[in-house]
């Protein structure tokens, strides 16, 4: 915060007090909190940037900053904060004050002070709001618009390569490359005491490691086709693409992978090589499987009298394809490639909007995610995030209902892209809470393991979504929160 009397900048004459603010209101509001309060000019010299400062932003529990009067050392110390820490910031503000558009994101508490007096009833309401935010601040409630709307913020070259402003980490075992030894020991020590894979699979089913150690185990047993690819797409859904595509391997050389599997390898490969060769790779694989639903069903067929089975079928294939053109696109930025991928989401569209139709799609939001991205494509290829929207996808998505016979996971995947365009709509409350109305939800599914990628590499997807296609996306502030929301629940 700024420190003793400043002039205000309207040339009216009049000053402000912040030493009063500091006083009165910050520091009481922060004992009574039970946490102890420091002020920069307590520590520092004002005139030079220190090194303890910078210290301060970065490793103290709790930052309160003070935006009143639009000074430009407190927002250029707020965005330092902001980069440094995902959590513990709390804003305070004049009332009347106009903020800039990248504050909106984050909570702000208004106090009415005309620079020199301080009204008592005034005084009590502010600490009671400021201790409430400075206490929730200190439990770690993320609250930075920086790591909200990044999948990751600070560039280094060891943390993987930057690819169409995705910064990509490498996976690692869950408790670093250690691990790996230890998973292989116990792995000998299964192997050495009998128990069925299916048995260990449903007893560790929860655990990462357990999951890791099970593949060094299926690795070098021969193990069911069915214990095999649940236990590969289990893995994939950890995002442990590494263990699960060489199980994927393994099975497409033994010529044991087909039809959905097929295209779960394809994209467990496009996420652990996230680069053209990779792009390419998965895309192979992918239209493998296409081309083998095209010789059991065959190429074209009218859909009034269209099997079920191949109107699933064709929805899977059309939906995994749609989303790694998109992806070889974002690698290429060629005109062409967006084209395919806008093509490959009209197929998807289709298809999944038969399979639902048949009763077959038991994943609404498979439709919502195919009908969203195509709507962002559309605008990307116009270069205007305004473009009207008038296929109805945005309508269409809303208007997508949960069934009784659904997948559990169903009504999350769609409650998120629901929220998301009613963001985008400018539908504000709406969208607050059907994020909120979802991510209730998701907690119910979290103990289960057969849902672990729900509030975890579902979350990172989507934010990653939202970083990605946020310059075509309408209502920024809007959408910041639904990423906000992501956050609190991946770190929850």
């Amino acid at each position: 915060m700024p420190f003793g009397v400043k002039p205000f900048p309207d040339n009216s004459g009049r000053f402000y007090d912040f030493d009063k603010v500091y006083r009165v209101i910050i520091q009481r509001a922060i004992r009574e909190s039970g946490l102890t309060p420091v002020r920069a000019d307590e520590r520092v010299s004002s005139a030079i940037i220190h090194g303890e400062m910078f210290r301060d932003l970065r490793d103290r529990s709790v930052v309160l900053v003070d935006l009143s009067l639009d000074n430009p050392n407190v927002f250029y110390e707020l965005g330092a904060r902001h980069v440094m820490s995902s959590t513990g910031t709390v804003l305070m503000c004049r009332k009347g004050s106009i903020l800039p558009f990248d504050v909106t994101l984050s909570r702000v508490i208004f106090y009415d002070f005309d620079g020199t007096s301080l009204d008592w009833e005034e005084v009590e309401r502010v600490v009671s709001l400021l201790k409430v935010a400075l206490l929730q601040a200190h439990k770690g409630q993320p609250d930075s618009p920086v790591h909200a709307l990044l999948e990751t913020v600070i560039r280094e070259k060891e943390l993987g390569a930057k690819i169409s402003g995705v910064e990509v980490v490498p996976e690692k075992a869950p408790d670093g490359e250690p691990a790996e030894r230890y998973q292989q020991i116990v792995a000998d020590a299964w192997r050495a005491s009998g128990e069925s894979i299916e048995s260990l699979f449903d007893q560790h089913r929860g655990s990462t490691f357990g999951c890791r150690t099970l593949a060094y185990l299926c690795l070098t047993t021969n193990c069911t086709e069915d214990v095999t690819r649940r236990l590969a797409n289990h893995l994939s859904d950890g995002q442990q693409y590494r263990l699960a595509n060489q199980l994927y391997k393994r099975m497409d050389d033994e010529g044991r992978l087909t039809g959905r599997a097929l295209l779960a390898y394809a994209s467990s490969y496009s996420e652990a090589c996230p680069n053209l060769p990779g792009a390419k790779h998965a895309l192979g694989i992918a239209e493998r499987a296409a081309a083998a639903v095209e010789r059991d069903y065959g190429p074209t067929f009218d859909d009034s009298n269209a099997n079920a089975d191949a109107v699933e079928a064709y929805a899977e294939c059309y939906r995994r394809i749609a989303g790694l053109r998109q992806w070889y696109w974002q690698l290429t930025e060629d005109a062409g490639d967006l084209d395919r991928a806008i093509h490959a989401f009209d197929d998807a569209v289709l298809w999944n909007h038969r399979a639902r139709i048949t009763g077959r799609l038991k994943h609404p939001g498979f439709l919502a995610q195919a009908r969203l991205k195509l709507l962002l494509l559309l605008r990307v290829k116009d270069n205007n995030p305004e473009r009207p929207d008038k296929e109805g996808h945005g309508r269409a998505i809303i208007a997508v209902e949960n069934k009784d016979d659904d997948d559990d996971k169903g009504p999350s995947y769609l409650g998120w892209y629901q929220a998301i365009v009613l963001a985008d709509q400018g539908a504000a409350e709406e969208s607050r809470q059907m994020a909120l109305k979802t991510r209730i939800y998701d907690a119910t599914l979290r103990a289960d393991p057969s849902h672990w990628e729900i509030g975890r590499r579902q979350y990172r997807q989507l934010r990653r979504f939202l970083e990605q296609y946020l310059p075509f996306l309408c209502n920024h502030s809007l959408i910041g929160k639904i990423s906000q929301e992501l956050q609190r629940g991946t770190e929850s």
